[in-house]
């Protein structure tokens, strides 16, 4: 096969490279590199100014390169400093010649005249915005939102890194917005959006707030539902399956659902027979079903229900029908449990593993259950985080040490399923477990390959002198 250079790629991907470099970058180097290049660089117009990232020095350098109406976004955050490189970014580049704006992000504005050049900027092809603002007070942006509102080409907003309030919003009616992410969401504001946003595709809220007061009068009817919205996203909630019931009532259309919940009761929320009425009466087209629930036990023996609990995950309608892989995390020590769908990666998980590899505990281990078959009992594996893309092999661990989990027989035979691949294990303590006479059972037939030389029962130390 003929060999690629960069150079000889056609235009087109070039142009898709250049959209992942900085302006700077593009203008100063790859436009250098070679005629071909050069050329290239010419003819590309999709420029992103983010002056947090372009000192004016180099705001100068660049304009002697590109156009006005070459830049597509825009990134204003209006940090403490950047007030005055906002006032020489436009300078620079006449405010006019902007006709290609289709993206723009913007920050804080504690005066209403500093927000004044917004008013200037031609948006009849803008597709985003994006706000930034720590503030409570959101007032001077309101015009610029107004008049954005209007167009027809508007069809993304983010607010989820600020706090506007849904109500004081200028929607448009019908508004043009098909995707939308906000920081905080209540379940009348949710109705509120519905009803203003017909061609709403896709919500994302970092909180759903219930008022558990004024439930009765705040909420919709339960004869209300909406068919616009197709993918609904719910991160950070504490809600009660009663809540996600009233709230999915709303939107039967759903065919992509993605939740991350912390509960006091774990059970209360991660119900498979629980979701399984609820997915098979309220959302039946329902296609992908992702989410990520996080309990921290009580008591130590809360741990041996877990078995008829994560029974409910491995039924013809999550494993068969739905084809939904539910994984469970006990991490021991902590005694935390994550249940989740696969492949999950959040925030919040790398969060969680983070903290387990900065534990000062010598031995942080996590038991994960994974449901792939109904016949078979449940497969089980036992890791040492190093950290969140490097989980060591079960095998190559030397020592376990999971005194005070409560992990009781049951979870004794899955300790021991695991630890029969492990050949280079030499220490086990397993003080406090309740693991009976089965439990040993099952330890002594798996350690019959290993070369363990210390295990601890209830602190009484056995050691196979014959070694």
């Amino acid at each position: 096969m003929a060999n690629t250079s960069l150079i000889t790629l056609p235009i087109e991907l070039i142009h898709r490279i250049l959209n992942n470099l900085d302006v700077y970058f593009i203008n100063v180097s790859v436009r250098k590199v070679c005629k071909r290049l050069y050329l290239f660089v010419n003819f590309y117009n999709r420029y992103e100014f983010d002056l947090d990232l372009l000192s004016k020095s180099r705001l100068k350098i660049i304009s002697r390169f590109i156009q006005p109406e070459r830049i597509t976004s825009l990134v204003l955050l209006n940090r403490s400093y950047a007030l005055e490189k906002i006032k020489f970014f436009f300078s620079l580049f006449d405010i006019n010649q902007l006709t290609q704006l289709r993206s723009i992000t913007l920050g804080q504005f504690d005066q209403l005249k500093d927000a004044e050049f917004l008013q200037h900027l031609t948006i009849s092809n803008l597709v985003s915005i994006n706000i930034r603002s720590t503030s409570a007070d959101n007032r001077n942006q309101l015009p610029f939102i107004s008049k954005i509102m209007n167009q027809s080409s508007f069809l993304r907003m983010y607010l989820a890194e600020s706090y506007y309030s849904i109500s004081l919003i200028p929607w448009t009616n019908p508004c043009s917005i098909i995707y939308l992410t906000i920081k905080s969401c209540s379940l009348k504001e949710y109705d509120l959006l519905l009803q203003r946003l017909p061609y709403l595709r896709t919500f994302s809220t970092g909180e759903f707030i219930i008022d558990k007061l004024n439930q009765l009068n705040s909420s919709p009817s339960i004869l209300k539902s909406y068919s616009q919205l197709m993918s609904l996203m719910i991160e950070n909630g504490s809600l009660s399956m009663t809540d996600f019931e009233l709230i999915l009532s709303l939107t039967p259309s759903l065919t992509r659902l993605k939740l991350i919940s912390y509960k006091s009761n774990l059970f209360s929320i991660a119900n498979g027979s629980d979701w399984e009425y609820l997915i098979h009466n309220k959302l039946p087209n329902l296609k992908m079903f992702e989410f990520f629930f996080s309990y921290r036990l009580q008591k130590e023996n809360e741990a041996e229900d877990l078995t008829l609990f994560l029974n409910q995950f491995r039924t013809l309608f999550w494993l068969k029908e739905k084809k939904w892989i539910v994984t469970c995390d006990y991490v021991l020590k902590q005694n935390v449990i994550y249940i989740y769908t696969t492949p999950v990666y959040t925030k919040d998980f790398e969060q969680q593993l983070q903290s387990i590899k900065k534990t000062s505990q010598p031995f942080p281990f996590i038991l994960r259950f994974k449901f792939l078959s109904m016949n078979n009992e449940f497969h089980s594996t036992i890791h040492l985080i190093h950290g969140i893309d490097d989980v060591a092999e079960p095998r190559t661990i030397q020592h376990i040490n999971l005194e005070k989990n409560g992990i009781g027989e049951d979870g004794t035979r899955y300790l021991a399923e695991t630890i029969t691949s492990i050949k280079t294990l030499i220490g086990l303590r397993l003080g406090k477990n309740q693991i009976g006479i089965r439990g040993v059972q099952y330890l002594s037939n798996a350690l019959q390959q290993n070369m363990v030389i210390i295990i601890y029962f209830y602190y009484i130390q056995i050691i196979d002198l014959s070694l």
